[in-house]
């Protein structure tokens, strides 16, 4: 295996994108119903808007686009995250070559991504968001030392275009640009592409990506930001110090997500340890400080916020540049790495296709033994079951939430699905005369609520519809050998001439 790869370096490219092309396999596989973020991209991706509550609108705008091509479906959600993570691998692997001299070492340092428990794990299971952030930081830090080895117009335009990307993705990116200016005003050599007038080029750029969303955040701030200072500030009523429980639950967050990675370094590299550690040049004193210098800023927000809750996926973004780091001290050692690769390869492929295979079994073996979550919801059996009641296909779809919203989306794709966001889904102003309606309910546990009446009232309500005369029910069973039964409650309405 060292000889094939030594001579033919591109083949990890290769090898990740086949491992990306396989999670979208795995994910058609194993669940036809939708985990928590994907039922939110059903929903905001039926709409273009300037802003989607807490998440900026880049990745729903993309969702939308690649809907138009391949139709609202479990398969456009999968490959547009993971053509992401591919693009995201792709110009980290291309900023690894510009800072490493050895290509085996380049493609650690990319293997690397895959070894962080939010790439292999977290986005492969649920996140959305963070992929397309993790592709404009991998993009940014491209264009960084791109500009940086070779300055050109063209470099600075990019950064700019970059960062823009970043915050457009989530929020938090901007800190890492931030980071990036204190980290090489510190370097006398690089203190003057800073003032270079090239650098307009990157804030011109830069502000003419974000202004419009921006305006549209400066509009609706409490809007955009009431969920995440919600979920950081979450139980602070019960925490004395609060700066305490916030830097304490940061800096775990950090171990976790570098523990793995790191440990894997160490094994691969275990004989040149020390020297390794002791270690350091330009290159690793930039990257280091810009990873440094980017949690200090996020432990400043969250004093600033009196924030106590700080999860691993919210500090993922700043997290990517830690195998890139680790790489350039094995080459700041003078250690070659050549012949690390293969096993840097089996590892990755143990991790990765593990954890695919766990999420295959979730899915696919679980109900064989009865042990059922939201992803085992029979939806399509319950909408086989509402087709059967020789209706029309609706043209509008109004669920008790945006989980039901979600996955209704996917058994009628040709709907426009209402969740009860109002901040966000615009109901019509007049429901077209005939239109069919479909209004629809379920509750996570698959009993049926007290009073299903009340409840479809509530959804007609919520949409300024009369309130259903018939109520329906039906019970569809589980995927699997066992005999456990789901419940759902729904109603047709079809507007009537005025």
């Amino acid at each position: 295996m060292r000889k094939t790869l030594s001579r033919n370096p591109d083949m990890v490219l290769m090898l990740i994108a086949g491992y990306f092309l396989l999670a979208v396999a795995a994910r058609l596989l194993r669940s036809p119903a939708l985990e928590v973020d994907e039922t939110q991209q059903a929903i905001y991706s039926q709409f273009l808007l300037m802003g989607y509550g807490s998440q900026p609108p880049v990745y729903s705008w993309l969702q939308y686009a690649l809907n138009g091509i391949l139709g609202p479906s479990i398969a456009a959600l999968s490959l547009l995250k993971n053509g992401l993570m591919f693009i995201c691998c792709l110009y980290f692997w291309l900023a690894a070559r510009l800072l490493l001299r050895e290509k085996a070492l380049a493609n650690i340092a990319t293997l690397g991504i895959i070894t962080l428990p939010t790439v292999f794990v977290m986005v492969q299971r649920d996140l959305t968001h963070t992929a397309l952030a993790f592709a404009a930081v991998s993009l940014f830090t491209y264009a960084l030392f791109k500009t940086l080895k070779t300055p050109s117009a063209w470099g600075y335009a990019l950064t700019g275009f970059a960062i823009g990307l970043g915050f457009l993705s989530k929020y938090n990116v901007i800190v890492i640009p931030l980071a990036t200016i204190a980290a090489l005003a510190l370097e006398k050599d690089f203190r003057q592409r800073l003032l270079d007038w090239r650098m307009l080029l990157t804030i011109a750029v830069a502000v003419a990506v974000v202004t419009p969303h921006l305006l549209w955040v400066l509009d609706n701030m409490e809007l955009a930001t009431r969920q995440t200072t919600g979920e950081m500030r979450e139980g602070s009523e019960n925490v004395g110090f609060h700066a305490f429980a916030g830097s304490l639950d940061l800096l775990l967050a950090f171990v976790k997500g570098v523990a793995l990675t790191t440990v894997i370094y160490a094994v691969l590299f275990f004989k040149d340890l020390k020297s390794i550690v002791r270690a350091s040049d330009q290159s690793t004193r930039i990257v280091g400080r810009i990873v440094l210098i980017s949690f200090i800023f996020v432990l400043l927000i969250i004093w600033g916020m009196g924030a106590t809750q700080m999860r691993q996926k919210w500090i993922a973004v700043y997290l990517l540049l830690w195998p890139l780091y680790l790489a350039l001290k094995v080459q700041a050692a003078g250690v070659l790495a050549e012949r690390k690769l293969p096993s840097m390869l089996t590892i990755t492929a143990v991790l990765s296709l593990g954890f695919v295979v766990v999420l295959l079994a979730r899915g696919l073996v679980a109900p064989h033994f009865e042990r059922y979550s939201l992803v085992h919801i029979p939806y399509g059996k319950f909408g086989e079951a509402v087709r059967k009641d020789g209706q029309p296909e609706p043209r509008y779809v109004i669920a008790s939430d945006v989980l039901v919203g979600g996955n209704l989306k996917m058994q009628f794709p040709n709907a426009t699905v209402f969740s009860g966001n109002k901040d966000i889904e615009k109901l019509p102003s007049e429901w077209p005369v005939g239109a069919v309606v479909l209004l629809a309910g379920t509750n996570d546990d698959g009993v049926l609520p007290q009073d299903s009446a009340a409840a479809l009232a509530k959804l007609a309500e919520r949409s300024s519809l009369p309130a259903p005369a018939e109520i329906r029910h039906v019970e569809v069973p589980y995927n699997g050998k066992g005999d456990k039964r789901h419940a759902f409650y729904y109603a047709w309405e079809t507007i009537p001439a005025r």
